[in-house]
């Protein structure tokens, strides 16, 4: 073997080493990525998945397990973050305007006090439903005045302060339907979500564009 031979074969064993550098490199990268994402999610498969990250991240890189651990990894993510799973865009945001009163502790005059949903000042008095449902029931009482109530996978969402509803008891409504209207007035709309029990915070299911 001439000079010239073993030196082109040394430079394409080098730029083979660059290679398989620059890709364990791009590899640890995204596995640290996906384990701080996975560590908010407590679960065992996550678990899993933090435990055999280290073990990957300390160890030479192999490419085909590598892909085959974050291929695992994003499957089990993607199923437990909904706006990555197409749920959020199941939602439609009921009014334009702006958040008066947040969902949690707020303070009021005398003592704070915690607010299971969210009080928005509308610019439009239509008000829209959130999701595909059924509208289960019209009331008024002290605290949300004339309101609506819809049914939809799983949960119940209450539509308060309203002057008007143009819904009926056992009316199937899609996302975006317009379903009452507002004081003129005040234009204050009142919305809850609730699930299994607990109250859910609206503000995480849609935007609120001024």
């Amino acid at each position: 073997m001439n000079k010239i031979t073993r030196k082109r074969i040394n430079i394409k064993r080098k730029e083979n080493i660059n290679k398989k550098l620059a890709l364990q490199v791009i590899f640890s990268i995204v596995l640290v990525a996906a384990v701080i994402i996975t560590k908010n999610i407590d679960s065992e498969a996550s678990r899993k998945f933090i435990n055999a990250a280290d073990q990957k991240i300390t160890q030479s890189l192999n490419l085909k397990e590598v892909k085959s651990t974050i291929g695992e990894a994003a499957l089990g993510i993607k199923n437990r973050l909904p706006f990555i799973n197409g749920k959020a865009s199941d939602f439609a945001a009921p009014v334009n305007g702006k958040i008066y009163k947040n969902y949690g502790i707020n303070k009021g005059t005398e003592a704070n006090y915690y607010n299971h949903g969210l009080d928005i000042i509308s610019n439009t008095q239509s008000v829209k439903s959130i999701s595909s449902g059924t509208v289960v029931q019209l009331g008024n009482n002290e605290k949300l005045s004339d309101y609506v109530v819809v049914e939809s996978k799983g949960k119940t969402i209450i539509y308060g302060q309203i002057k008007e509803a143009f819904v009926t008891e056992g009316e199937h409504v899609a996302a975006g339907d317009v379903i009452a209207a507002l004081n003129e007035e005040s234009m204050m709309l009142h919305l809850e979500v609730w699930e299994d029990g607990e109250s859910v915070n609206p503000a995480k299911l849609f935007n609120i564009v001024d």
